[in-house]
């Protein structure tokens, strides 16, 4: 117990008598408070406003208000305070503008937002149990995952998901969720990541020209050894022209052959494959025996750090993923959508940057590795801007 609050073993807040003011008149929520609680944090909300000895009014604002308008907590990607209707028992985000209150719905009330909650919390540790769905990962059970959800999400709150214009904070909590079902971890001596082509043929829709690039096995260069790369660009492919990473129509060739006046202090990535291209006009390295991907130093500073990747399968994954990412992103860019307050975008943007870096944590290892370098570009402003 800490004032009116207590936390019990499945980490729910519930709140005593005391903690409750006096302009929580609705009967059933003060009873809910009290008697099921509130997780402390899920679905990118954080109640830290539960903490307090008493629920807080939103405030300043007008007398009319009663004090009915009491603050759970906030978002965790933008700081909107998340609040409640004592009178009706509703949840929005809200903020105070001129004296004026800004709102947005986002549920009917508790038990619909506890419910919600729990829902998006589901997603992502069932991507990590390798018998769901059969064992099937990939773009279309991505799709499947999201559909399920909406449509317990209906269930869950039928009169907030019939509204006209739906609140985008639960779909998009979903969306960076479920990516995770995008590809399941290699098993030991094969690639980082198994994928099926869908991946690849969805990242090339995304992220460059829609096609995608299978090899012959005739085309691939007599150093490339690796059995489990040779499989993947045979099978899978890679994007052509992409925008973050794609591949030319052009014979692949040694980094030597390839560009034979770079300067380069890294030698011994001539007889590595150049593979691809990479933003800052860089090439992608492969080591034929390993299947490592690797930058080279063609710059001054001797930026960036030779590690780009384990593989060309982490590669595809953390592309893919940015990529769907930043296609949300461009969708709510062009105005979809009719809210007050919220903005799918800064929820986005919170989960881009440790998204990618779940897929290869050692592309981000230090300032000097790209995708770093790419997140915290003071000039783009980041990997979605």
């Amino acid at each position: 117990m800490d004032g009116g609050r207590r936390t019990d073993e499945h980490g729910l807040v519930r709140l005593a008598e005391q903690a409750l003011p006096d302009g929580l008149t609705h009967g059933p929520t003060r009873r809910f408070l009290a008697e099921q609680g509130l997780p402390a944090a899920g679905a990118d909300l954080v109640f830290n406003g539960l903490g307090a000895e008493r629920l807080q009014q939103l405030g300043p604002g007008e007398a009319a208000d009663d004090g009915r308008w009491l603050v759970l907590g906030e978002t965790d990607y933008c700081g909107t305070a998340v609040v409640l209707d004592g009178a009706t028992g509703e949840v929005h985000l809200a903020d105070r503008a001129g004296g004026e209150l800004l709102r947005d719905l986002i549920a009917s009330d508790l038990p619909a937002l506890a419910g919600l909650i729990r829902e998006v919390e589901s997603v992502e540790p069932a991507a990590r149990q390798t018998d769901s769905h059969g064992g099937r990962r990939g773009p279309a059970v991505v799709g499947e995952v999201i559909a399920a959800a909406e449509q317990r999400f209906r269930a869950i709150d039928p009169r907030l998901f019939e509204a006209d214009t739906p609140p985008a904070h639960w779909p998009t909590a979903l969306l960076v969720r479920a990516l995770h079902w995008g590809a399941r971890p290699g098993e030991p001596g094969t690639l980082a990541y198994e994928f099926e082509p869908e991946l690849v043929a969805e990242l090339a829709a995304v992220d460059g020209s829609g096609e995608v690039r299978r090899y012959q096995p005739q085309e691939l260069p007599a150093g490339l050894t690796h059995e489990p790369t040779r499989r993947l660009l045979t099978e899978v492919g890679l994007p052509l022209d992409g925008e973050l990473f794609g591949v030319g129509a052009k014979p692949l060739r040694t980094m030597a052959e390839a560009h034979p006046g770079a300067a380069t202090q890294r030698a011994h990535q001539r007889d590595y494959i150049a593979i691809g291209w990479w933003p800052h006009d860089l090439v992608v390295a492969l080591d034929g025996a390993t299947g490592r991907l690797e930058l080279p130093d063609w710059y001054d500073d001797g930026g960036p750090a030779a590690y780009l990747h384990r593989d060309l399968s982490a590669l595809l994954y953390a592309c893919w993923t940015y990529g769907r990412l930043r296609d949300e992103w461009a969708r709510w860019d062009r105005g979809a959508g009719d809210w007050e307050l919220f903005d799918p975008r800064a929820l986005l943007g919170s989960h881009v940057d440790a998204m990618v870096e779940a897929v290869d944590p050692q592309a981000f290892e230090t300032s000097d590795h790209s995708w770093r370098m790419l997140a915290e570009d003071p000039y783009t402003g980041g990997l979605l801007a």
